[in-house]
Protein backbone atom coordinates (compact mmCIF):
# COMPACT_ATOMS: atom_id res chain seq x y z
CA UNK A 1 0.00 0.00 0.00
CA UNK A 2 2.73 2.37 0.58
CA UNK A 3 3.10 2.63 -3.43
CA UNK A 4 -0.64 2.72 -4.13
CA UNK A 5 -1.86 6.00 -5.77
CA UNK A 6 -4.85 7.84 -3.40
CA UNK A 7 -8.00 8.25 -4.05
CA UNK A 8 -7.80 12.05 -3.97
CA UNK A 9 -4.42 12.09 -6.18
CA UNK A 10 -6.25 9.53 -8.87
CA UNK A 11 -8.76 12.24 -9.52
CA UNK A 12 -6.12 15.28 -9.72
CA UNK A 13 -4.02 13.16 -12.15
CA UNK A 14 -7.48 12.44 -13.87
CA UNK A 15 -8.06 16.11 -13.73
CA UNK A 16 -4.80 16.94 -15.00
CA UNK A 17 -5.46 14.58 -17.90
CA UNK A 18 -8.27 16.26 -19.02
CA UNK A 19 -6.97 19.65 -18.92
CA UNK A 20 -4.17 18.29 -21.21
CA UNK A 21 -6.33 16.79 -23.15
CA UNK A 22 -8.78 20.30 -24.17
CA UNK A 23 -7.19 21.54 -26.47
CA UNK A 24 -6.78 18.93 -29.18
CA UNK A 25 -10.19 17.42 -28.05
CA UNK A 26 -11.64 20.93 -28.35
CA UNK A 27 -9.80 22.04 -32.33
CA UNK A 28 -10.01 18.55 -33.64
CA UNK A 29 -12.96 16.89 -32.28
CA UNK A 30 -15.44 19.12 -34.43
CA UNK A 31 -13.65 18.78 -37.72
CA UNK A 32 -13.71 15.00 -37.24
CA UNK A 33 -16.84 14.31 -36.01
CA UNK A 34 -18.46 16.47 -39.47
CA UNK A 35 -16.12 14.75 -41.53
CA UNK A 36 -16.50 11.10 -40.40
CA UNK A 37 -20.34 11.25 -39.62
CA UNK A 38 -21.87 14.10 -41.88
CA UNK A 39 -19.66 12.96 -44.88
CA UNK A 40 -21.65 12.17 -47.97
CA UNK A 41 -20.91 11.24 -51.76
CA UNK A 42 -22.79 14.70 -52.78
CA UNK A 43 -20.77 16.78 -51.14
CA UNK A 44 -18.68 19.31 -52.76
CA UNK A 45 -17.49 20.82 -49.97
CA UNK A 46 -18.33 19.75 -45.96
CA UNK A 47 -17.19 22.09 -42.93
CA UNK A 48 -17.87 23.11 -39.63
CA UNK A 49 -19.33 25.77 -39.27
CA UNK A 50 -16.56 28.76 -38.77
CA UNK A 51 -18.19 30.42 -36.15
CA UNK A 52 -16.93 29.18 -32.70
CA UNK A 53 -19.72 28.41 -30.81
CA UNK A 54 -19.36 24.46 -31.60
CA UNK A 55 -15.64 24.86 -30.31
CA UNK A 56 -16.55 27.04 -27.32
CA UNK A 57 -19.54 24.62 -25.86
CA UNK A 58 -17.48 21.44 -26.54
CA UNK A 59 -14.76 23.70 -24.12
CA UNK A 60 -17.00 24.11 -21.69
CA UNK A 61 -18.11 21.14 -21.49
CA UNK A 62 -14.58 19.92 -20.69
CA UNK A 63 -13.78 22.74 -18.12
CA UNK A 64 -16.77 21.19 -16.58
CA UNK A 65 -15.09 17.56 -16.41
CA UNK A 66 -12.34 19.34 -15.17
CA UNK A 67 -14.00 21.26 -12.22
CA UNK A 68 -15.49 17.86 -11.26
CA UNK A 69 -12.16 15.92 -11.31
CA UNK A 70 -10.77 18.91 -8.85
CA UNK A 71 -13.84 19.22 -7.01
CA UNK A 72 -13.86 15.35 -6.15
CA UNK A 73 -9.81 15.28 -5.03
CA UNK A 74 -10.85 18.24 -2.70
CA UNK A 75 -13.94 16.48 -0.66
CA UNK A 76 -15.96 13.69 -1.54
CA UNK A 77 -19.22 12.75 -0.24
CA UNK A 78 -22.73 11.64 -0.98
CA UNK A 79 -23.98 15.60 -2.03
CA UNK A 80 -20.58 16.01 -4.08
CA UNK A 81 -20.90 12.54 -5.89
CA UNK A 82 -24.38 13.10 -7.04
CA UNK A 83 -23.74 16.84 -8.38
CA UNK A 84 -20.65 15.15 -9.98
CA UNK A 85 -22.61 12.79 -11.89
CA UNK A 86 -25.59 15.79 -12.73
CA UNK A 87 -22.10 17.86 -14.40
CA UNK A 88 -20.68 15.17 -15.86
CA UNK A 89 -24.08 13.98 -17.80
CA UNK A 90 -24.75 17.55 -18.92
CA UNK A 91 -21.19 18.18 -19.98
CA UNK A 92 -22.05 15.20 -21.97
CA UNK A 93 -24.83 16.42 -23.13
CA UNK A 94 -23.64 20.14 -23.82
CA UNK A 95 -20.60 18.04 -25.61
CA UNK A 96 -23.31 16.21 -27.71
CA UNK A 97 -24.81 19.43 -29.06
CA UNK A 98 -22.03 21.18 -29.43
CA UNK A 99 -21.10 18.61 -32.13
CA UNK A 100 -24.29 18.40 -34.29
CA UNK A 101 -23.55 21.29 -36.75
CA UNK A 102 -22.04 21.64 -40.24
CA UNK A 103 -22.70 22.92 -43.45
CA UNK A 104 -22.35 21.40 -46.53
CA UNK A 105 -22.53 22.22 -50.25
CA UNK A 106 -23.91 18.93 -52.03
CA UNK A 107 -24.47 18.49 -55.82
CA UNK A 108 -28.17 19.11 -55.65
CA UNK A 109 -28.85 21.60 -52.37
CA UNK A 110 -26.79 23.73 -49.75
CA UNK A 111 -27.42 22.30 -46.18
CA UNK A 112 -26.79 24.37 -43.04
CA UNK A 113 -27.46 22.08 -39.91
CA UNK A 114 -27.74 23.79 -36.41
CA UNK A 115 -28.18 21.71 -33.40
CA UNK A 116 -31.17 20.14 -34.51
CA UNK A 117 -32.65 22.75 -36.97
CA UNK A 118 -31.56 22.34 -40.94
CA UNK A 119 -31.78 24.46 -43.52
CA UNK A 120 -31.68 23.74 -46.85
CA UNK A 121 -31.76 25.63 -50.24
CA UNK A 122 -31.99 24.06 -52.97
CA UNK A 123 -29.69 25.23 -56.07
CA UNK A 124 -33.06 25.78 -58.25
CA UNK A 125 -33.85 28.11 -55.71
CA UNK A 126 -30.97 30.20 -56.16
CA UNK A 127 -30.97 33.46 -58.20
CA UNK A 128 -27.44 34.17 -57.91
CA UNK A 129 -24.05 33.77 -56.17
CA UNK A 130 -21.33 36.06 -55.57
CA UNK A 131 -18.04 34.96 -54.61
CA UNK A 132 -15.79 37.60 -53.13
CA UNK A 133 -11.75 37.32 -52.72
CA UNK A 134 -8.65 39.33 -51.88
CA UNK A 135 -6.16 38.18 -53.33
CA UNK A 136 -3.81 35.49 -50.96
CA UNK A 137 -6.46 35.12 -48.16
CA UNK A 138 -10.22 33.04 -48.46
CA UNK A 139 -13.10 34.10 -50.07
CA UNK A 140 -16.71 34.37 -49.49
CA UNK A 141 -19.83 32.75 -51.07
CA UNK A 142 -22.44 35.37 -51.07
CA UNK A 143 -25.82 33.59 -52.21
CA UNK A 144 -29.44 34.66 -52.69
CA UNK A 145 -32.44 33.25 -52.89
CA UNK A 146 -35.25 33.67 -56.11
CA UNK A 147 -37.31 34.78 -52.54
CA UNK A 148 -34.54 37.55 -51.86
CA UNK A 149 -33.24 35.03 -49.06
CA UNK A 150 -29.56 35.57 -48.60
CA UNK A 151 -26.95 33.61 -46.71
CA UNK A 152 -23.63 33.77 -46.57
CA UNK A 153 -20.74 30.49 -46.81
CA UNK A 154 -17.06 31.86 -45.83
CA UNK A 155 -14.26 29.80 -47.17
CA UNK A 156 -11.56 28.15 -45.00
CA UNK A 157 -9.07 25.15 -45.59
CA UNK A 158 -11.37 22.63 -46.93
CA UNK A 159 -11.90 24.96 -50.39
CA UNK A 160 -9.31 23.93 -53.03
CA UNK A 161 -9.89 24.55 -56.52
CA UNK A 162 -11.85 21.66 -57.27
CA UNK A 163 -14.25 22.92 -55.03
CA UNK A 164 -14.27 26.54 -56.47
CA UNK A 165 -14.51 24.92 -59.70
CA UNK A 166 -17.44 22.20 -58.62
CA UNK A 167 -19.65 25.32 -57.73
CA UNK A 168 -19.21 27.35 -59.95
CA UNK A 169 -19.98 24.21 -62.35
CA UNK A 170 -23.24 23.97 -60.23
CA UNK A 171 -24.33 27.21 -60.36
CA UNK A 172 -24.17 27.63 -64.15
CA UNK A 173 -25.88 23.95 -64.55
CA UNK A 174 -28.50 24.87 -62.49
CA UNK A 175 -29.00 28.47 -64.73
CA UNK A 176 -27.66 30.36 -61.54
CA UNK A 177 -25.83 33.85 -61.95
CA UNK A 178 -22.22 33.39 -61.36
CA UNK A 179 -20.55 36.20 -60.24
CA UNK A 180 -16.46 36.47 -59.16
CA UNK A 181 -15.30 39.96 -57.55
CA UNK A 182 -12.54 41.15 -55.94
CA UNK A 183 -13.15 42.71 -52.51
CA UNK A 184 -13.33 46.78 -52.22
CA UNK A 185 -12.36 48.72 -49.09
Amino acid sequence: MLHALSVRAKYFIAALIVAILTPFLTFFTPLTISQTFYAHREDVVLMTPPRPSNFIMLLIALGLIFVVFIVLGLKRNPNIYTLACVIIISSIVLGYYSLLSYSAIQKDQIVFQQYHHQTIYKWQDLNEVIYEYEVGTFGTYYFQTKSNEQFIIEENGQFGLDEKRAIYKLAVLNGVRFMEREKSD
